[in-house]
């Protein structure tokens, strides 16, 4: 009988010590959850603050690059306001230059000129008709109501004359075009009316004699469409315009 009550006592501990573990599993569940809910209040504001700095911070990026662009486009804007704001500046010490050695037209000439050349006097009538229209100089033009450089005015002539040489190539400098001319064109070693007249710098001019057989040239120029003394440059070389000579 005693060894059955000695054996009886392990079991009646272990009764005992149940409930004390399923007490300690409770406390730590209520801990851990009350840790997890102290984390969790806390934590929901940062994630909240933080999803908030990363919206702002993707509005900042946005921004800083419109800026960027803006920035850039300024700077293109700026170098192409220096660009022509220089060519404005050439222009007008080119103009002053030129006015020096412009050379006057009267009704008489263009009599004269239209009676003894009837048909060279063909390209003095449309240089003056575009003169007389507003067209002036603008930089790589090609068109009247864009404007044109000298070669380019020269080319256009040309071309309104079914003339050779009147191709104009889009885009093309003015050098460019001046030396196409020069190349399209068959040489002349002295200059007659019609022909054109070569200078540094891409002038292309038309060349006439006036009512006195005294010479000059006309085209376009940084002052707009004028008649010059031949001398205003030292010519490069003459072309034959197809003029009738």
């Amino acid at each position: 009988m005693r060894t059955d009550r000695s054996q009886s006592r392990p079991v009646a501990n272990q009764g005992k010590a149940l409930p004390a573990l399923v007490l300690i599993q409770l406390v730590v569940a209520v801990v851990a959850v009350g840790v997890m809910v102290f984390v969790g209040a806390k934590i929901g504001p940062l994630l909240q603050e933080k999803a908030r700095l990363e919206t702002d911070i993707a509005g900042y990026q946005k921004e800083v690059s419109s800026l960027q662009s803006a920035l850039q486009a300024a700077k293109t804007e700026l170098q192409t306001t220096k660009a022509e704001l220089e060519e404005t500046r050439q222009r007008l010490r080119d103009t002053v230059d030129l006015a020096r050695y412009m050379h006057r037209i009267d009704p008489v000439d263009l009599k004269v000129i239209f009676s003894r050349y009837p048909k060279q006097a063909r390209a003095l009538e449309l240089i003056l008709h575009l003169k007389d229209q507003g067209v002036g100089w603008h930089l790589g033009g090609q068109a009247p109501n864009v404007g044109f450089d000298s070669p380019s005015f020269a080319a256009y002539v040309l071309k309104e004359l079914n003339l050779p040489g009147g191709a104009v190539t889009p885009g093309d400098t003015l050098l460019a075009t001046s030396r196409r001319l020069f190349e399209a064109l068959p040489p002349s070693d002295v200059p007659k009316v019609g022909d054109l007249v070569f200078y540094p710098a891409g002038y292309v001019l038309f060349y006439f004699e006036d009512k006195e057989r005294q010479p000059f040239v006309i085209g376009m120029t940084p002052a707009g469409i004028a008649a010059m003394d031949p001398k205003f440059a030292k010519p490069v070389g003459y072309r034959k315009s197809g003029l009738g000579n």
